[in-house]
């Protein structure tokens, strides 16, 4: 960005010191031009920071002023704001405010300092810092405990690594608040110092300070706040410096975990699983190690990350079981295909070029990158780093990759993927997975019609194996395309291997039947969503119990074993079971999902649940835990609107009509603040659901009803929404002021009769009170008599 040449131009006329909202104003300009500009950005900011001289008078003004002095290279510049001009703002305060900011000018100095890699200012600043907090007793320790300077000098500065850390150690003891936690701030020093030892080659000292986090834990008074994620956390920083303290760990954390749902604690069980395998790996047993893997492995992720692949991916080739490891890689790849971690793509090219290693996992991750240019664009990168000649890496290299020498991944996708499947042809004749790739691709490519491919993805899938999402969607696809998709969602649902892949599917058919719903004629539509409800009630359910027998006996498929997943399934089939209108099953499943993962449309399902099951005091309860859930935790989706008129009206049949007024005060709340309503013009849904509330009010007989309504009134007059104006007219009736109330309802007929015909409202109701009402005019305060609630009507 161009300087504004009229104020810099002014600036250099100016021989007084900028100081103030001036000198504000020109910080700000310089920092967003530096946002914006070029590679000349340093030099034209150090011109225009020398064309005056500046003056900062606040500790915020000090911090920016000389930010942008080591940003324009100036270091002697910079250091010369915090002597001289932090310096004075020094010798002005006093109390919290000096203490303030004599820290703040420390720690700026160590920032330089690090920066700089200046070792004696280094230390200089910490000594500062340390002495500050040792002197300053009105010291706000908490805001600098987290900086993140002292991370840097511990992983970064040998010589200054354990000061940085008692000075952290000496914040959070100045932090009184924290007492609560002086075993955990124990625990974190000792790891620090640990790690510091290990880094530096110290094995007894990394060890000695290892056990001692350990201790600080296992040793913590009952008013510590110590739970099984600082054990874990613990664990994780130590494991392979002390393996030995494995035993005292999972103590600890099978002891804080007892009380957990079962699948909480068998997540945990998975996390000291890998533990174990970390112990046992530092100690030398790799087939320890691997051992533990079995349950290690297990994904605790609901996409399936978080699978310890990092740890057991290079240990399985350490180990010579090449055929395992390069299935792992190839799973990894199927499933995130180009946000394929890094080291995953390394293997793949490594296993590739050993000509020992024929096993036909890596020929097929090769194959499943095909299946879009970016992913295998990704790979051939991956392979490619440091300027690598990609086909010239091996001669299996040469086979895959050599057209990608001169065309791009597109371009190259077809020869690269024949070429690919031909070796995996080779190394594993018949294989299903190369047979279940090569169909799908082979009919994008207008090799094959659409009934080959769904003989060859059923024959693939027949040979075993291929029990995922992605095959049984491909499957789908393809049955579209042969026999239309009406047909396709008639077809059984499929036998999937995993409670990951079974979610993934129910969820996936959805959205596919949405994508393309216009190939079904309307008229079908209904039937179609009733036959995917079965197939998602049915893979659903094939999910749930996949999953629970690994929550049971802690051995199953490694996509079992996440316990948010579990409980995203028992969300949906929930919901699926309400449709279909087996409620005690769905709120079953809902609480199943709470006890496992709780999260708001848990409790969201339940109250529609209870709502379809026109439960009174069920309906009112359910919609108290949601509401309290969904303010405490949040969420989203949250919409009070769409239940409030039940909950009224189960208040009213069970006779608690004061307690309306407690949900119009959240009501009038939540609006304010999740929809910031303009409160002199409400939104059509916002004011009608407050007029639901008038009518309960009015048909209970509470006193508040003709206050409220005749608030609200002047907003209903304009509007010609039809819940608006046939609550408002219903509050009138319930009120017994018939005139108001016959002419109101017979609006609401009016606009009734605009409404497209799905969408019109039963008038009988409506004709029915006009004629009771004009029948009743002029009866001064007389109440009219209710032939029929109005909330029955809704219902």
């Amino acid at each position: 960005m161009t300087p504004n040449t009229n104020i810099d131009e002014q600036i250099a006329e100016n021989t007084q010191a900028l100081k103030g909202q001036a000198l504000e104003q020109l910080m700000d300009r310089l920092e967003a031009d530096l946002e914006e500009s070029n590679s000349s950005a340093a030099a034209d900011l150090l011109t225009r920071l020398r064309a005056q001289p500046l003056h900062p008078d606040s500790i915020d003004a000090v911090a920016r002023l000389h930010t942008l002095w080591m940003r324009a290279g100036d270091a002697a510049a910079a250091r010369a704001v915090l002597d001289a001009d932090g310096t004075r703002l020094l010798s002005g305060a006093s109390g919290p405010a000096y203490a303030d900011i004599r820290m703040q000018l420390a720690l700026y100095r160590l920032q330089i300092a690090h920066y700089l890699d200046e070792e004696d200012a280094v230390s200089s600043a910490l000594a500062q810092m340390r002495d500050v907090v040792k002197t300053e007793p009105a010291l706000v320790a908490d805001r600098y405990r987290r900086v993140r300077v002292l991370d840097n000098i511990e992983r970064e500065r040998p010589s200054q690594a354990l000061t940085a850390i008692e000075l952290r150690n000496a914040l959070n003891l100045a932090v009184a608040e924290r007492a609560p936690v002086r075993a955990w701030d124990e625990a974190d020093y000792h790891v620090r110092r640990a790690w510091v030892h290990h880094r530096q080659g110290d094995a007894d000292a990394a060890r000695e300070a290892a056990e001692a986090g350990v201790t600080a834990l296992a040793s913590a008074s009952a008013d510590q706040s110590i739970d099984a994620s600082d054990w874990l956390r613990v664990g994780d920083a130590v494991i392979e410096i002390a393996p030995l303290q494995l035993a005292a760990i999972e103590r600890a954390v099978t002891a804080l975990t007892a009380d957990w749902s079962l699948p909480q604690r068998r997540e945990t069980e998975v996390r000291v699983a890998r533990l174990a395998a970390r112990a046992a790996y530092a100690q030398g047993d790799l087939a320890g190690a691997l051992s533990a893997c079995d349950l290690a492995h297990i994904s605790l992720e609901p996409n399936g990350s978080d699978d310890f692949l990092e740890y057991e991916l290079p240990w399985l080739l350490e180990a010579g079981r090449f055929d395992e490891a390069g299935q792992r890689a190839f799973f990894h790849i199927y499933e995130f295909e180009q946000e394929m971690w890094e080291s995953v793509g390394r293997t793949v090219h490594e296993r590739l070029a050993d000509p020992a290693d024929t096993s036909v996992w890596w020929a097929l991750c090769a194959v499943r990158a095909c299946n879009t240019a970016p992913t295998l664009a990704r790979l051939a990168a991956i392979g490619s780093e440091g300027g690598q000649d990609l086909a010239a890496r091996s001669p299996v290299h040469a086979q895959l990759f050599a057209a990608l020498a001169s065309r791009s991944a597109e371009a190259a996708l077809e020869t690269v993927s024949d070429a690919a499947r031909s070796l995996a042809e080779q190394r594993a004749p018949g294989h299903p997975w190369t047979a279940r790739l090569g169909a799908v691709h082979d009919f994008r490519a207008g090799r094959i019609d659409a009934k080959t491919q769904v003989a060859r993805i059923t024959d693939a899938i027949a040979r075993g194996g291929l029990g995922n999402k992605r095959t049984a969607s491909a499957l789908l696809m393809a049955q579209h395309e042969a026999i239309g998709l009406r047909a396709a969602f008639k077809q059984p649902a499929p036998t999937l291997e995993s409670g990951m892949w079974c979610y993934q599917f129910g969820c996936a058919i959805s959205d596919y039947f949405v994508e393309h719903k216009d190939s079904v004629p309307e008229a079908e539509h209904g039937q179609t969503w009733e036959d995917i409800q079965k197939i998602q009630i049915a893979v659903y359910e094939q999910g749930r119990a996949h999953l629970e027998r690994f929550f049971e006996t802690g051995k199953g498929h490694w996509l079992d074993g996440c316990a948010h997943l579990y409980s995203m399934l028992c969300n949906n089939l929930g919901i699926a079971y309400r449709y279909t209108k087996r409620y005690e099953e769905a709120l079953d499943v809902h609480q199943c999902g709470i006890a496992a993962s709780p999260f708001a449309e848990h409790f969201d399902g339940i109250l529609s649940v209870r709502r379809a099951m026109e439960d009174d005091a069920a309906i009112v309860e359910a919609a108290e835990r949601l509401w309290h859930f969904a303010d405490e935790h949040g969420y989203s989706r949250h919409d009070p609107h769409a239940y409030i008129a039940d909950v009224l009206n189960s208040l009213y049949e069970l006779g608690r009509t004061n307690e309306m007024l407690i949900w119009l005060e959240r009501l009038v709340k939540w609006q304010q603040q999740e929809l910031e309503v303009d409160e002199e013009n409400l939104p059509d849904d916002a004011l009608a659901a407050r007029l639901a509330v008038t009518v309960h009010l009015a048909l209970g007989g509470h006193a508040d009803a003709a206050g409220l309504v005749q608030r609200l009134r002047p907003q209903a007059e304009n509007r010609d929404h039809y819940p608006v104006v046939y609550r408002t007219a219903s509050t009138f009736y319930y009120l017994g002021w018939h005139d108001d109330a016959k002419a109101w309802y017979e609006r609401a007929l009016a606009i009734n009769h605009t409404l497209p015909e799905a969408a019109r409202y039963k008038t009988d109701i409506l004709e029915a009170r006009i004629a009771e009402c004009s029948q009743a005019a002029g009866a001064s305060g007389q109440r009219g008599a209710a032939s029929k609630p109005w909330w029955k009507f809704w219902r």
